[in-house]
């Protein structure tokens, strides 16, 4: 049964002719200076100007978007990437001064105090948030950052090694990793390292001139650190960094003894005397879980699954299939990783990732499914600024997508054994990330609050923060390897500090799940209502809006660590 051939439909735009394009400076720069004219005459206008700007900023965005997905879809294409860096250089960064003359125009409007509270409180703390983190001197090297990270993806995506007569990406060797040969498993592990190793110095070189341009954001901002810095600019309304450092300390006392006995527990269905790091992804039982043979099985599977969680979800990855807004298949030549880019104007988003055949991909695509579903429910919000979800809210939609749609992967394991191990893989594994997430938002922290640190002091901190969060892996003989194993985390590079959120979410999303195991359908509803309130309240409020608690203290983790033993247990 076909759900339906539709494509998604652009929105209609409320305040801008159809045939405005934003592509080039001199349109954009027009709208805005008009928008720094308007005359504010009461809280109904305020809001209007308010929505006027939002709605110039999303066909901004999606026009980036369109530019940035074809990019990354297309890495060693020259042109793509020069017509990326030219929109966001000449159009984006040009723009962004004027985004904080409308938020002053906002907040010096004596029209805001007579708006709805409850409605527009949060607004107010948003932009107050902003404006106190804006700092003109900072457009320009944010631009230089774009650049710079932008380099980070083409070195990954450029690595490749021959492997049984063929070349590879270091994600495809991927797959192997999963080989019930132990040895194919080492050759396979080592060669990924050795040919990052070979890019080790110029990674370190381009770190350090990442770096350089955070420091010096952080100090035009009047920042003693970026990480202060940092948390402050990612509107983090709900918790600090002490709160953060607590987030590390639970995980080492809650989870860690829980994932100390799945190590010792794998070590001994393999039957070998040490676990090491490439014994981490084979199946305990030599059976790869082979879920699809190609992309179409791998998106129409996911659609159907989608469908059963709720008719809307399955139907709206149906329309993104049709539009032409999936990008799955991994190749040369394509930025590593994946993810969901809104289409602000259209309403909805795109989708792209490395699918090489693994389990690991059915999991991903219904990951970024999620984030394409929060799009589509906050679709009709007419503030940009309750439109992008900060990652804690934005992580817990994909997240949870992953937890609610597990009771449905009979549609890529027919088998009831590989069924039955999906899940349980999935419940140990939400615990299984948390250690690693704590590793790298532990190793940031320490980066840029010690800024005059060394390449070598670098690697030796990331390091010990491995045997600090080790599960009893065993990395003896591997400590070379070890130390810049932290490289091919992109988000490091290219997204600071934006990893934490993944671990809040995780917990999240398990209590959302923890919650459907208890309540069925109320749980979905409350999912969904969660969604749809996008960025209107504050992130704890929102997780209540969930039905769950914005939460991560040792208690609290060490009762959703109850849970997964309890219900993988039952499987």
């Amino acid at each position: 049964m076909e759900l339906t051939k539709d494509k998604v439909t652009k929105r209609k735009r409320r305040y801008y002719p159809e045939d405005l394009n934003v592509a080039n400076w001199e349109s954009v720069g027009a709208c805005l200076e008009k928008l720094e004219a308007y005359k504010i005459k009461d809280t109904d206008d305020l809001i209007r100007f308010m929505e006027q700007f939002s709605e110039l900023q999303m066909l901004i965005s999606e026009e980036q978007g369109r530019r940035y997905t074809r990019m990354t879809c297309n890495t060693d294409n020259e042109e793509y990437s020069q017509s990326f860096n030219d929109y966001y250089n000449k159009v984006v960064t040009k723009a962004k001064p004027y985004n904080n003359k409308m938020d002053l125009k906002f907040s010096d409007s004596p029209h805001k105090k007579y708006l709805n509270t409850d409605k527009y409180q949060h607004l107010q703390n948003i932009i107050a948030n902003r404006i106190s983190v804006y700092c003109q001197e900072n457009v320009e090297l944010g631009a230089k950052e774009q650049q710079l990270s932008n380099e980070y993806s083409k070195i990954i995506a450029q690595m490749t090694v021959q492997y049984e007569g063929r070349e590879l990406t270091i994600a495809q060797l991927n797959k192997y990793l999963q080989h019930p040969d132990r040895e194919v498993r080492e050759k396979v592990w080592n060669l990924r390292l050795e040919r990052l190793g070979q890019d080790r110095e110029k990674l370190d070189v381009l770190f350090d001139e990442l770096m350089a341009i955070r420091q010096q954001q952080a100090k035009n901002a009047g920042f003693a650190n970026y990480r202060d810095y940092k948390h402050k600019e990612m509107g983090r309304f709900s918790y600090s960094s002490e709160d953060v450092h607590e987030f590390h300390r639970s995980v080492e006392k809650a989870v860690l003894p829980f994932l100390e006995e799945v190590t010792a527990r794998r070590q001994k269905d393999l039957g070998i005397d040490a676990v090491r790091p490439f014994d981490t992804a084979v199946e305990t039982d030599g059976k790869t879980l082979k879920p699809f043979v190609n992309i179409d099985e791998l998106i129409d599977k996911a659609i159907a699954i989608l469908y059963q969680v709720d008719p809307k979800y399955g139907i709206n990855l149906k329309k993104m299939k049709n539009t032409g807004l999936l990008d799955l298949e991994n190749r040369k030549g394509k930025s590593p990783g994946g993810y969901n880019y809104p289409l602000r104007e259209l309403g909805s988003s795109f989708i792209m990732m490395n699918a090489v055949g693994v389990h690991r991909d059915v999991v991903t695509l219904l990951h970024e499914a999620g984030h394409a579903m929060h799009s589509f429910a906050t679709r009709d919000m007419h503030l940009m600024d309750y439109k992008e979800c900060p990652h804690e809210s934005a992580e817990l939609a994909s997240m949870a997508m992953e937890m609610l749609t597990m009771e449905y992967w009979g549609e890529y394991y027919p088998n009831n054994d590989d069924y039955r191990k999906a899940r349980k893989q999935q419940l140990i594994k939400t615990l299984q990330f948390l250690p690693w997430c704590m590793t790298i938002d532990a190793f940031q922290q320490w980066i840029y609050t010690n800024p005059n640190h060394t390449a070598k002091q670098r690697s030796d901190y990331f390091s010990n923060l491995v045997d600090r969060f080790n599960t009893g892996v065993d990395w003896s003989g591997l400590e070379g390897k070890k130390e810049y194993s932290w490289m091919l985390q992109l988000h490091i590079f290219k997204y600071p500090f934006y990893y934490i959120e993944y671990g809040i979410a995780q917990l999240a999303a398990l209590a959302i799940y923890r919650n459907y195991t208890e309540k069925g359908n109320k749980a979905i509803e409350d999912y969904d209502l969660f969604m749809q309130q996008g960025y209107s309240k504050p992130c704890d409020k929102l997780y209540e809006t969930g039905g769950i608690k914005f939460d991560f203290s040792e208690g609290y983790i060490k009762q959703l660590v109850q849970f997964v033993a309890e219900t993988e247990s039952k499987i």
